[in-house]
């Protein structure tokens, strides 16, 4: 079971840096926008757009984890196979010489960002659910 966790982890990082979670919304733009973001200096305007058009769909997804790991166990190898596949991803890749090539010179601040600010808000988010489904748990509404 640890092997199956273990995996599922590594698919969740996967699909965690892609462009699937992200929302494409004239509605959600605009209650960004009215937010005054602009005023921000450069990078925190980043960090509060990359986190922004993220949050709904995150909050899904880290909550379907977080059910599927309370059921399954491990939590901890779910969160190190998720650490572990970003890390090896986007440092190490990188820095091999072949890659190098390939990637024409690295990482973008931008996508730093984006990475960094993914990672944080899925892996916060899905310590709050599991501890949220756990006292549901022992309070007998989730079976």
């Amino acid at each position: 079971m640890k092997f199956l966790v273990i995996i599922f982890g590594i698919a969740v990082s996967i699909f965690m840096h892609g462009s699937g979670l992200s929302v494409d919304s004239k509605w959600w733009w605009d209650l960004l926008l009215s937010f005054n973001v602009k005023a921000l200096s450069e990078n925190l305007g980043m960090v509060v757009f990359c986190f922004w058009i993220h949050l709904p769909l995150m909050i899904i997804f880290s909550l379907a984890c977080a059910l599927i790991i309370n059921r399954v166990g491990y939590p901890r190898y779910f969160i190190y196979s998720v650490l572990g596949t970003s890390f090896f991803t986007f440092v190490v890749l990188p820095s091999l010489p072949v890659f190098d090539v390939l990637l024409a010179g690295g990482m973008s601040p931008l996508r730093f960002i984006d990475i960094f600010v993914k990672t944080l808000m899925f892996l916060t988010l899905f310590f709050v659910f599991n501890i949220l489904v756990k006292k549901f748990n022992r309070l007998n509404l989730l079976d």
